[in-house]
């Protein structure tokens, strides 16, 4: 059994004198480790703290310009008065919707332009 060992190997490692510290650099890794969770904490804590303040700050802006966008996407297109037919069309009858429906429209073309197939 002896026989199928590299003699070099074993020269190497019988030359190794000194011991290699398992407990000192396993105790060394944990103190990292802790430290690094400790700092990622902080990092996380910090960006949230970034965040909710621009938050805190952009709130009531953003809220204005969404009222803006949601009052002028749903301007409807024909004014029909207050008919069945009139709220059976109100979902398709303004801006939103046009636009939906557009681009749509257009991804279907570019669809079928890029699918086309030139070889017979």
């Amino acid at each position: 059994m002896a026989d199928d060992r590299d003699q070099f190997l074993q020269t190497l490692f019988a030359e190794v004198t000194h011991d290699l510290g398992g407990k000192e650099f396993t105790a060394r890794v944990v103190a990292q480790t802790g430290r690094w969770k400790y700092q990622v904490v902080a990092i996380a804590a910090f960006i949230t703290l970034i965040l909710v303040t621009c938050a805190w700050f952009f709130t009531l802006p953003l809220q204005e310009f969404a009222f803006l966008i949601t009052q002028a996407l749903t301007i409807t297109l024909v004014d029909m008065g207050d008919s069945w037919l009139a709220w059976l069309l109100a979902p398709v009858n303004n801006i939103a919707s046009l636009i939906v429906i557009s681009v749509k429209a257009i991804r279907v073309v570019r669809k079928k332009m890029l699918g086309v197939s030139y070889s017979n």
